[in-house]
């Protein structure tokens, strides 16, 4: 076995456990979002702690927690931003696995690896979007509860670009990866 073979190999076993342990991290941000969501003042909700957002650009905490925090919409935006980051992440890591699998075994050069970079291409498009611009605007709401004096903070809601444009990306490339794989498999049948 070559050593690049090996470096695929090990990257495909690290995806699939980071796989299962974004499951684990999932169903725990998920059930301590439902918890607060549907009773605040239960035991379960009360052993999290304080209810804290997750903003993947920056932290921010405030010395008393504000009534924005408190306020059901809020909750489930947070609940739909961590749910969609959750389901991207898995996507990611599962179809990065069966990439990397099938680089190992054969070639980057299969009809099967069109069809996953295509689908990675999507879950950034789809998936990745409705992260970023849910967690764009988590940001703005806890943004605009800051008792600023002599300062003004001003958030754009654009970093879901980012999502679109790799999304439009990993398409193009599974499209030429298609032309591709065809030549290949039209110079196989040749040879």
């Amino acid at each position: 076995m070559g050593a690049k073979k090996a470096i695929f190999k090990l990257l495909s076993v690290l995806c699939l456990i980071g796989f299962y342990f974004t499951i684990l991290i999932g169903i725990f941000a998920i059930l301590l979002h439902l918890s607060f969501i549907w009773d605040a003042d239960s035991a379960l909700s009360k052993s999290f702690g304080k209810f804290e957002p997750i903003f993947s650009y920056l932290e921010l905490h405030f010395y008393q927690e504000p009534n924005l925090y408190m306020e059901k919409s809020f909750m489930v935006l947070s609940l739909i931003s961590i749910t969609t980051m959750i389901l991207t992440a898995l996507l990611f890591l599962r179809l990065m696995y069966k990439l990397l699998k099938n680089i190992y075994k054969d070639s980057l050069f299969m009809y099967e690896n069109v069809s996953i970079i295509f689908k990675l291409g999507l879950t950034y498009l789809i998936l990745g979007t409705a992260f970023t611009y849910t967690d764009g605007l988590l940001l703005s709401k806890a943004l605009s509860a800051l008792d600023i004096t002599n300062a003004e903070i001003q958030s754009s809601n654009l970093s879901y670009i980012d999502s679109i444009t790799w999304g439009i990306v990993l398409i193009i490339l599974a499209s030429a990866l298609k032309t591709a794989v065809h030549a290949v498999e039209e110079n196989k049948k040749t040879i």
